[in-house]
């Protein structure tokens, strides 16, 4: 059987144009083989790439961003482990804001310069 790439969904909402993603870190993702023996920890790129992901399919946002600022990794996110996945697009500074969080728990947060989508280039 393959080893899962994506957190779990436990639960979403939307609440003026903010989305709350509620996630479980399966302990056997695929992430976690060799990162790092004896004390797996989820790569801040997947947390990064799970937030466009995301955000994609929710604010139809692009998949793919040209800049990242001001990334905070405060606390390593381990197997097992539950999170709340916030989601918030600035579309005027074409930003997307996101932070993982459980509680007041926070173990990362950040905004992403957001690459145009294809239709938004003009030539």
């Amino acid at each position: 059987m393959p080893q899962p790439r994506n957190a779990t969904l436990l639960a979403e909402r939307e609440e003026d144009g903010v989305w709350t993603l509620a996630l479980h870190i399966p302990p056997e993702l695929i992430y976690f083989a060799g990162h790092f023996p004896g004390a797996p920890v989820l790569p801040g790129v997947v947390q990064i790439g799970w937030a466009l992901e995301l955000a994609a399919t929710r604010l139809g946002t692009p998949k793919a961003c040209r800049n990242m600022e001001a990334l905070k990794f405060q606390h390593l996110l381990r197997p097992g482990d539950r999170a709340d996945l916030t989601l918030r697009a600035d579309a005027a500074r074409g930003k997307l804001h996101f932070a993982y969080r459980f509680g007041a728990h926070l173990y990362s947060s950040g905004r992403l310069l957001l690459s145009p989508k294809p239709s938004d280039i003009h030539r």
